[in-house]
């Protein structure tokens, strides 16, 4: 009985004449190879790559920038602590003009109200001895001390005048008398008193000055 199935157990094919049978023989046990890039050995001891001459081109531009921009940074800074320096001294300039201004306004105001100290002095000094006692003048009294002690908060002081040498910076010599009695050149007489504001002449004391001849 003829049958169409092929024998399972027939010899394989022969190959076609003149074609390469490439067998696959590998040692037992090998693991295939695997596929992608090799490893270099340079890689596998950790060694750094050298690099390629585009790779040192843009380090070398990454320097320069760094460069650039600290370049850039100090000179900002610069300008900025000479900003700073600058309107510190504005600062200080306009601290100035003000305490100035402040001790000129001062002046002006101190120096009005000296001759109502000059008149109250005048007056106190021509209360006959009488009336020391009454009560109106001691009245006048402490205003007179009130108005002298709120003009010395703001800086007045009484110019040193009676037995002191000459001094034409302090003293205004409006008389000259010869006298035996003192050195030449000094104060032997004040007719108004002098003041200072702080350390500044408000008025200088008018005086009689000693000569020998």
């Amino acid at each position: 009985m003829s049958s169409n199935h092929s024998d399972a157990s027939a010899p394989p094919p022969e190959a076609e004449p003149g074609a390469q049978v490439t067998e696959d023989v590998r040692p037992e046990n090998e693991a295939p190879e695997a596929s992608g890039p090799k490893e270099t050995a340079a890689e596998a001891a950790g060694e750094p790559m050298p690099a390629s001459d585009g790779a040192a081109t843009d380090v070398a531009h990454l320097i320069a920038q760094v460069d650039a921009e600290r370049a850039t940074a100090a000179e900002y800074l610069a300008q900025w602590q000479r900003t700073a320096a600058d309107f510190s001294n504005f600062k200080r300039r306009n601290e100035q003009e003000r305490a100035e201004m402040a001790k000129l306004f001062n002046a002006s105001l101190v120096g009005q109200l000296l001759p109502v100290l000059d008149n109250f002095e005048r007056a106190l000094a021509a209360v006959p001895p009488d009336l020391a006692d009454h009560a109106w003048i001691a009245g006048i009294t402490l205003t007179e001390k009130q108005l002298r002690s709120a003009l010395e908060k703001e800086g007045l002081s009484a110019i040193d005048a009676q037995g002191q040498p000459f001094d034409p910076t302090l003293h205004e010599a409006v008389a000259h008398e010869v006298s035996a009695d003192h050195e030449d050149d000094t104060v032997i007489e004040e007719f108004q008193k002098g003041y200072k504001l702080h350390d500044r002449v408000l008025r200088p004391a008018m005086v009689k000055v000693s000569k020998r001849s």
